[in-house]
């Protein structure tokens, strides 16, 4: 991948596979889906804000490695790209410079289509469901509001509620925690595969938003 083009999102005709598992839709007590790049059309917007505190303290961070580390919090995808780059620089001034270069993108963020359908159907029809993320909160509050979706989740799990993050299980299990079911009863939607092999770590039945997934109605 080679430019912001690579973070697009499904196209609208396109759905979502499982992986190797025989959960159905009716058999799920409850859905759980990661945010960015699965419900909102928001990683291009992250990578540009990323571009821009890169510029300013000079480190650098390639759409390549941008798409690897999708889903992991800012502050932690700092300290592994400083780390490899061999740089001592202000962890905490590049986090904020990056954090107020995404303030004014994530309220035209647009949702992704048909995952975002997929919530709105079972949405309508009463099924428990959470948003599990590496976002922090304030993030995830403003992406899912200008989304028009925040009343669809009860239970919201971010960044700022675990302290390990993807790919270890534990913003999925706070989740299904929150919702009151059991983790194997889950179904998962992810787009990253760290986010898969925390859903999977989890003990959840994992979809691929990358990869056709079947509609609600099927």
């Amino acid at each position: 991948m080679s430019s912001i083009a690579a973070f697009r999102p499904l196209k609208n005709d396109q759905n979502a596979t499982a992986e190797g598992q025989t959960m159905t839709w009716q058999q799920a007590k409850a859905l759980i889906f990661d945010m960015d790049g699965t419900l909102a059309d928001s990683m291009p917007a992250h990578y540009e804000a990323w571009q821009v505190a890169a510029q300013e303290f000079g480190f650098v961070f390639t759409p390549e490695r941008f798409q690897q580390l999708g889903g992991v919090p800012t502050r932690q995808t700092l300290d592994i790209l400083l780390r490899e780059q061999g740089l001592d620089l202000p962890r905490e001034r590049i986090a904020e410079v990056k954090e107020s270069a995404i303030d004014g993108k994530l309220t035209a963020v647009r949702p992704i289509e048909p995952i975002f359908e997929i919530a709105r159907w079972w949405h309508e029809r009463g099924l428990p469901m959470a948003v599990a993320t590496g976002a922090s909160r304030r993030n995830a509050e403003i992406t899912l509001t200008t989304l028009g979706a925040r009343d669809w989740f009860p239970v919201v799990m971010t960044a700022d509620d675990v302290s390990a993050h993807k790919p270890a299980p534990d913003v999925f299990l706070r989740a299904a925690e929150g919702l009151g079911v059991a983790p194997a009863d889950c179904a998962a939607f992810e787009d990253t595969d760290i986010g898969l092999e925390a859903i999977r770590a989890a003990g959840m039945q994992a979809w691929d938003v990358r990869q056709p997934v079947p509609s609600p109605s099927d």
